[in-house]
């Protein structure tokens, strides 16, 4: 019987009471041992620094999602994998196929085609630039990396917020696979499934993965009588590796996936419209006289050689994506014509190449070398137009000297050059110094049509706009270029215990503003922001590996922040992209994970974060007016606390198999949308802190090949936002409300 002393059963008590609303294990699973004894945890290897490494060696904020405990929970989305990450989150106002991500407080709301995110998001080491690129689904996955903080003289793209890396699960020589089907709330229906094996015996391998779900909206259309907010989703992946000799392996990818929906996200007004006084049906309810449709299309493919020269090892990944994307959306979110229907058509091709020469890894002296290059060339069309029409106060559709027609288009490119490296050196046994450094140079063209139509009188032909840049061509071009670094000392107290502090200088490339409302004078250029990051961390491992706590401080100084402003100009409303803020982020993290018996796995992670505009005067871009002073404000969805808590107990049963009870709940502070909008009259635009709580219940056969998993979401039905901005002119906000209570059922077949 294994003896647990007085101290030890404290801090126990303490994880399982903060465990109490119980949760799956998303990073590690247990060890087994004597069934008498409570197991270690499963040490979880990563590449988050382009070497293989356990989590606990590497000396900077990473967390990891096991693709095995996506399956085992049924996530569906990116907005689901965040609950165990500190201080990150991807919620999805705008749709399941593209989460907004904020890592610290730093992330942004612009949703422009041009828009660069400062946080990565890589799909097998490839970087993804269009900010609807990174919300495919996950299936077949063997792990998600988070990494917490600027990234560049590793990662391919330079980046202030973090980095995101979903990594797919490789082709093996062995045979293996499994088959998903899932049925939940919403007509859900979920069907997944992935082969993988040797075409020749140790030589080449593939692997074909495939994913299709769909599910009626949360809302109801009552002009139509229809859903609103339904999801449509398809993706496929194919691998190959070919093990060309002991020294040189290649895997080539194919991938392509396709999201159908309708609104954005299911999308809500309410307030009375501002000029024609119409207000919404209470709940999920809508009256839209457009029928909205979304649509993305991304298909790509990479090609990843490792060639392994004696001791080093040379890395070559070249990619290529088309992604492609259509809407049709009612921009007034009512059954009138007030501001018409608006019309999105983008298209991105992307390719990127990256060289990365790596030395031994064993050696007193490591070094990582790299080169990166991207191109994307953007074709992007808006148009808005309003059709003659009654409106409830009396009047018609306004056709006279107002924009009837509105037609934005622009060809924008991007070249990306950057060289990287990093050094680590064990100054002795336990004390080692790693530093990075990186050159990028980024230039980017724009070339932008604005055409702008109204009538002399109601039943008058369309005619130009008559005020000075309402219609026309404008060309700008922009290179940036910036120095980035980073320097990490690292002490090893003994084998379970580190502390390491980090410095890291983090830049984000300009762009071009084309939230246009009214003139091509509103075209400005938004310069680059720069980061300067502190941090402090502590990894560690308790009880002969069954419990890990890791736990990090930082401060950050903000410049020139890029910050996201809405602006209405005669009734469109249209974000606009400017510089000029300056601010300040302090936070905490806490994780922990924990198998105090054979059977029970315990996980916390708790957020701590305090964000602040210490000079945010808003400027017009068109005109250099201060229209504005936000100084004090927070950052956008940037909570101050954030509690996570779960855990998971296995059931063995006398008839063979077992069953795992889990579950977690999660509490999250009061968080803003808007920079510009946080008072006490704006409650729409922001969200006040709630709890969400979800529960799982899983059945293994005995071989643990086949698997039903029950899950329950939202157990209380709980109502909160993920979203909220004005419509139009005042009186109307648009929200987006987070999932209401959903249930399921799914079954995995594993051979």
């Amino acid at each position: 019987m294994l003896k647990i002393n007085p101290i030890t059963q404290g801090i126990w008590l303490t994880l399982a009471l903060s465990g109490a609303g119980t949760g799956a294990a998303w990073a590690a699973e247990p060890v087994g041992t004597n069934a008498n004894e409570a197991p270690a945890l499963k040490t979880v290897t990563v590449t988050a620094q382009r070497r293989e490494e356990t989590v606990q060696e590497i000396p900077a904020a990473v967390s990891v999602v096991n693709g095995s405990s996506i399956t085992a929970d049924g996530v569906r989305s990116m907005g689901d994998i965040t609950t165990f990450v500190p201080n990150a989150a991807a919620k999805n106002p705008d749709g399941d196929g593209r989460p907004r991500w904020y890592i610290r407080g730093l992330g942004t709301g612009d949703t422009g085609p041009a828009t660069v995110y400062p946080v990565g998001i890589y799909a097998d080491d490839v970087y993804l630039n269009a900010p609807i690129a990174g919300g495919g689904p996950l299936f077949d996955l063997e792990r998600i990396e988070i990494l917490r903080g600027p990234q560049g003289t590793l990662y391919g793209k330079n980046t202030t917020a973090g980095a995101v890396n979903i990594i797919s699960k490789k082709p093996g020589f062995d045979t293996n696979g499994y088959g998903t089907l899932g049925f939940g709330s919403k007509n859900e229906r979920i069907l997944s499934g992935a082969l993988g094996g040797a075409l020749v015996d140790e030589k080449l391998a593939a692997r074909v993965s495939l994913y299709s779900e769909e599910r009626d909206g949360f809302s109801k259309n009552l002009t139509t009588d229809q859903t609103y907010g339904d999801v449509n989703k398809k993706a496929a992946r194919v691998q190959f590796l070919a093990q060309l000799n002991e020294d040189l392996d290649v895997l080539w990818k194919i991938h392509s996936r396709q999201y159908k929906g309708d609104g954005s996200n299911g999308s809500l007004p309410v307030g009375t419209y501002y000029n024609v006084g119409y207000q919404r049906p209470e709940g999920r309810r809508i009256e839209l006289n457009v029928k909205e449709s979304s649509r993305l299309d991304h298909d790509g493919t990479s090609l990843t050689l490792n060639w392994h020269l004696g001791d080093y090892t040379l890395t070559s990944i070249s990619a290529y994506d088309n992604i492609r994307s259509k809407s049709v959306s009612d921009g007034d979110y009512t059954p009138y014509e007030v501001n018409g229907t608006s019309r999105s058509d983008n298209e991105y091709r992307q390719y990127s190449q990256e060289l990365r020469l790596a030395s031994p890894q064993q050696e007193q002296l490591r070094w990582l070398a790299g080169a990166h290059y991207f191109h994307e060339d953007l074709d992007s069309s808006g148009t808005r137009s309003i059709a003659p029409g009654p409106l409830p106060n009396g009047t018609g559709s306004n056709q006279t000297g107002a924009t009837v027609f509105r037609d934005l288009n622009f060809d924008h490119s991007t070249d990306s050059y950057a060289l990287f490296g990093n050094v680590a050196f064990d100054l002795t046994d336990n004390f080692t110094l790693t530093g990075g450094l990186r050159y990028t140079q980024e230039k980017k063209d724009i070339d932008l049509n604005l055409t702008q139509l109204t009538r002399a009188s109601a039943s008058g032909p369309l005619m130009p706009l008559g005020a000075a840049g309402s219609n026309g061509s404008s060309e700008r071009d922009k290179t940036w270029d910036a120095w980035t670094y980073d320097l990490t000392p690292e002490y090893r107290i003994n084998d379970n215990v580190r502390v390491f502090a980090r410095y890291a200088h983090g830049f984000r490339s300009g762009g071009f503003n084309t939230g246009l409302s009214t003139s091509l004078a509103q075209l400005s250029t938004v310069d680059p922001e720069e980061l300067d990051a502190y941090e402090l961390g502590l990894k560690s491992e308790w009880f002969q590996g069954r419990l890990i706590a890791n736990a990090n401080v930082f401060y950050y100084d903000y410049s020139d922040i890029q910050v996201n402003l809405l602006t209405v100009n005669n009734g469109i409303l249209t974000t606009a992209l400017t510089n000029g803020a300056k601010g300040t982020v302090k936070g905490a993290e806490l994780e922990l994970e924990g198998q105090p018996t054979e059977y029970l796995h315990l996980r916390a992670a708790l957020s701590y974060l305090d964000t602040e505009y210490t000079d945010f005067k808003n400027v017009n871009p068109s005109t250099g007016a201060v229209t504005g002073d936000y100084s004090g404000n927070s950052f956008v969805r940037s909570p101050k606390y954030v509690v996570s808590l779960g855990g998971d107990y296995t059931i063995p049963l006398q008839v063979g198999g077992k069953l795992v009870v889990g579950g977690d709940i999660s509490f999250r502070d009061k968080e803003y949308f808007l920079a510009d909008r946080q008072s006490s009259a704006d409650k729409d635009l922001s969200q006040p802190h709630y709890t969400l709580a979800n529960a799982r219940l899983t059945w293994f056969s005995p071989d643990e090949k086949l698997s039903v998993t029950g899950f329950a979401n939202n157990l209380t039905n709980r109502e909160y936002q993920v979203h909220g901005r004005p419509n139009g002119g005042v009186g109307q906000n648009v929200i987006v409300y987070g999932d209401p209570r959903t249930v399921g059922i799914s079954a995995t077949q594993r051979f």
